[in-house]
């Protein structure tokens, strides 16, 4: 009965943390003495704070990988303010976070929690300073000066505190870490805890976020030399896997549990999922993203005579086939040969990796059938403009963690059961690589430590060899850190934090959302893929596309040193055609580098400042 009841608190402490977004004071917490009382207690607690309401998971919406026809999100459209959901509930829960991580350690330091081993009072304790060291680091990356909290607040210490300089709540968040690092195991195999090896590596991550190159170097490195993690040996095989070497810290879904569960992209897979199952695919991978993608002789496309603007998907670096679902176009050398393949039955077999889920992907806007494998036969193409009206404004299709069940996303509350990565050892060894660039010392021995090994990775099953990196100025390897960092972690969650840090974002992230074709562009029923009469000029336009090699783009856009494309030339009318289209329209300025501190917040205490132009 006694563990009954404590399984009913929990779920009110989740609750409680739903609804943050009303308390007037985060700060602080309400009276926990009937609570933190033996060892399952402490776990329990312990336990909740291992999801993404403490550990917050940036959106996809967030950064310029993605391409969505809905208006854009308030992070990225110019309109966020102190009120923002993302603001307050982030604001709210690490304050909650920490809090209860401070209460568990008064328990165990006390000992007026009983039943504690001391192998588990060392775990114990070492996740609270985790998460204490984690939220204020994190607080630090989003709102600069922040209030520290190291023993608790009443509710009149919360209503009277004051923000201290980023330094110093940098300097706690690392002191806390440490402590952590002291007690946590290296490592934990049966489940994702915190442990002395994700702690490195979340040291580094936020040193590198706040250029201080020499400590995100040393704590990479002995994530590095603990020897425990590992790459994982296909990089698409990564995102659809249960479990990985490289996998540090993440976060699984469920699509049973509670009507679904899914984190990071998996949250609404619908988003993603092809119309041929009757979802939205109102998002995408971006024109930004397919043109950052060098080609397999490690240049860029603007530079490299292997890139063919006619067939923009030939001789691209494989992790680009593993994010962007790919296409044939009518310029490539396999056209022939596919066209062929997907009305005889083999294309399965020839070309499997245009099955996506559970039938041909193929944007031809001339295809109005695709092949089904599991009942041999072509159905219409819910894909192509030549069936839907509303098939993928920007053609490009995610394939990066789509799996086969995402068909059956109605079961499933449009959930995926994907693990979302929230640090893998990829990143470990990036942050490794750029720290000791920015500090002049990227030498060859380096870069064959992290990024080629990143590089072999990704062209282990290629039959290529991989375009090894190597040592120069300091400026062109940053130019080449940068692109790698993007083309590896797309819809990760890690690139809107490298936009702020690099400061780029008010660039990149001011950008127009383009799209290719605009809604109802699209043959008329019973279209024959063939016959020109009786065809809109809107979709006459679309066929041209495909006609002239322009699928998706016009040309081979201009590529800046940091791996992005200038695509406003692509709207630009030229023999009365416009290649793409603005959708929306996006606004990032200046004072949004840091976020606004929660008005409810400063409400109830006048002595909490406000950033700059909120």
């Amino acid at each position: 009965m006694k563990n009954i009841c404590k399984l009913f608190i929990v779920g009110l402490v989740g609750m409680n943390a739903a609804c943050a977004d009303i308390d007037l004071s985060p700060l602080s917490e309400g009276s926990s003495e009937n609570w933190y009382r033996d060892a399952t207690e402490i776990e329990m607690s312990l336990n909740d704070l291992l999801r993404p309401d403490f550990y917050p998971i940036d959106s996809w919406q967030w950064d310029d990988d993605v391409e969505r026809r809905d208006n854009p999100a308030t992070m990225v459209a110019g309109t966020v303010t102190s009120k923002t959901g993302d603001v307050v509930s982030r604001w709210t829960a690490l304050y909650k976070g920490i809090s209860r991580a401070i209460k568990i350690v008064e328990a165990l330091e006390s000992g007026t929690a009983t039943g504690v081993s001391n192998d588990k009072l060392n775990q114990y304790l070492g996740e609270a300073y985790f998460y204490m060291g984690f939220a204020h680091a994190t607080l630090a990356t989003y709102w600069g000066d922040a209030v520290i909290n190291k023993n608790g607040m009443s509710l009149e210490d919360a209503y009277t505190a004051t923000r201290s300089p980023k330094a110093e709540v940098l300097a706690w968040a690392y002191e806390c870490f440490d402590k952590a690092i002291e007690l946590l195991p290296d490592a934990m195999s049966a489940q994702m805890r915190p442990t002395k090896s994700s702690a490195y590596g979340f040291v580094a991550r936020f040193a590198l976020f706040h250029e201080d190159w020499q400590k995100a170097a040393d704590y990479a490195k002995k994530c590095m030399d603990m020897g425990i993690y590992e790459l994982h040996p296909d990089y698409g095989d990564l995102f659809v896997a249960d479990k990985s070497p490289e996998l540090m810290f993440y976060f699984k879904g469920d699509k049973t549990y509670n009507g679904g569960v899914g984190y990071g992209i998996a949250a609404n897979v619908m988003a993603f999922t092809p119309r041929q199952y009757g979802a939205y695919c109102n998002s995408g991978p971006s024109f930004s993203l397919y043109c950052a993608y060098p080609c397999t002789d490690g240049l860029p496309i603007d530079e490299s005579p292997l890139y063919n603007p006619k067939d923009g998907w030939a001789n691209r670096d494989p992790r680009f086939y593993e994010v962007i679902a790919p296409q044939v176009t009518k310029y490539s050398e396999k056209f022939a040969a596919y066209e062929v393949a997907r009305t005889d039955g083999t294309i399965a077999e020839k070309f499997p990796e245009h099955i996506l889920m559970r039938h041909e992907c193929n944007q031809n806007p001339y295809a109005t059938t695709v092949y089904e494998p599991a009942t041999g036969k072509m159905v219409a193409n819910q894909d192509s403009r030549a069936v839907n009206a509303h098939a993928i404004y920007s053609i490009l299709i995610l394939k990066k963690y789509v799996k086969e069940d995402w068909a059956d996303y109605k079961l499933y509350n449009s959930k995926g059961d994907n693990i979302a990565p929230y640090m893998r050892y990829a990143e470990v060894l990036m942050t490794y690589a750029e720290a000791m660039n920015e500090m002049g010392k990227c030498d060859q021995a380096v870069l064959d430590a992290t990024v080629n090994k990143i590089r072999e990775r990704a062209y282990a099953n290629s039959g290529l060899s991989y375009p090894r990196a190597e040592a120069g100025s300091k400026e062109a390897l940053r130019s080449l850190i940068r692109i790698e960092r993007r083309i590896e972690f797309p819809f990760e969650a890690l690139r809107y934090r490298d936009l702020l840090r690099w400061r780029m974002a008010e660039k990149n992230l001011s950008e127009d959302v383009y799209v290719a074709m605009e809604a109802s562009q699209n043959a008329p029923a019973g279209w024959d893929g063939q016959s020109t009469d009786n065809l809109s000029a809107a979709f006459k336009r679309i066929l041209k596309m495909w006609d002239d090699g322009n699928w998706p783009l016009r040309g081979t856009p201009d590529i800046d040193e940091n791996g992005t494309a200038n695509l406003k030339p692509q709207t630009e009318i030229i023999d009365g055609h416009q290649q793409l289209l603005i959708r929306k329209n996006r606004l990032f300025e200046a004072h949004n580098y840091l976020w606004p501190i929660p008005a409810d917040d400063i409400l109830v205490n006048p002595n909490l400042t406000q950033n700059p132009g909120y």
